[in-house]
């Protein structure tokens, strides 16, 4: 199974670059943040793509900002169920469970300004409290998304690596390491441990992709199980619509 997760920026900006991926990717399942689009405004380029299931927790809290989708390959997942949770806010957050296993796509709260901080945390405990409920069920874990938090130093450029940064601050990282201590992987960072390169979004500097002046901020987190039959995890460098690339992960059915 090939599972991707892009932060598109806006999917109508990103319509073609988005379609002609979908068709060179031809991922199993894929997750896409920044929808920025009610539901109603989500181009019929997009919503039209053959072959798939389409899900969206689309932008109603604020026009044009946030929104998150979920498309499925038909008969990709056996019996598939879709779920917006109740701990989800400003559109984040969007539940596929199929079979044994529940991904979990979400774009967790930026958290610029004291406010929308606090937002950003309690978001992040309520995320771990779902997630450990769904284990303790027995089921397997997917969490894909835009964390909007390094998690290491090695995970952001040392040019943006500063005190006290929104992404970088000591209780932002401990609330996702709260989420690894439930026995999920990061699973790009087991494959690439010493990699200080591996970055998924760049700030709009002038060169800044060019440079690699990155963060590593889209993630894949598994629990054990499915953490141990990934093939591969990549960064899709190529594709350059976006401020963000997307990421893919491939998992053995085996």
């Amino acid at each position: 199974m090939k599972i991707a997760s892009w932060n598109v920026n806006g999917i109508r900006a990103r319509q073609e670059s988005f379609c002609a991926w979908m068709e060179r990717t031809r991922p199993d399942i894929v997750v896409l943040q920044e929808v920025k689009a009610a539901e109603a405004e989500i181009p019929e380029q997009v919503s039209g793509i053959d072959g798939y299931l389409k899900f969206w927790n689309a932008s109603t809290f604020r026009k044009g900002y946030s929104g998150v989708g979920i498309l499925l390959r038909h008969g990709a997942c056996p019996d598939p169920a879709m779920e917006i949770p109740s701990f989800d806010v400003e559109n984040r957050t969007a539940v596929l469970h199929c079979g044994e296993f529940t991904l979990i796509g979400t774009y967790v709260p930026r958290g610029d300004g004291d406010a929308h901080y606090a937002v950003k945390l309690r978001y992040l405990e309520e995320l771990r409290s779902y997630i450990a409920e769904l284990l303790g069920r027995g089921r397997e874990v997917l969490l894909v998304g835009d964390m909007n938090v390094a998690l290491r130093d090695i995970d952001v450029h040392r040019s943006q690596n500063k005190p006290g940064a929104i992404g970088l601050r000591p209780e932002e990282r401990a609330a996702i390491d709260a989420h690894l201590s439930l026995g999920l992987r990061d699973v790009m960072r087991d494959l690439y441990p010493d990699r200080k390169d591996l970055f998924t979004w760049w700030p709009n500097w002038k060169f800044a992709r060019e440079r690699n002046l990155g963060w590593r901020i889209d993630c894949f987190y598994l629990s054990p199980e499915l953490a141990g039959k990934v093939v591969t995890a990549s960064v899709d460098l190529d594709e350059r619509s976006s401020d963000h690339a997307p990421i893919v992960l491939e998992i053995s059915d085996e």
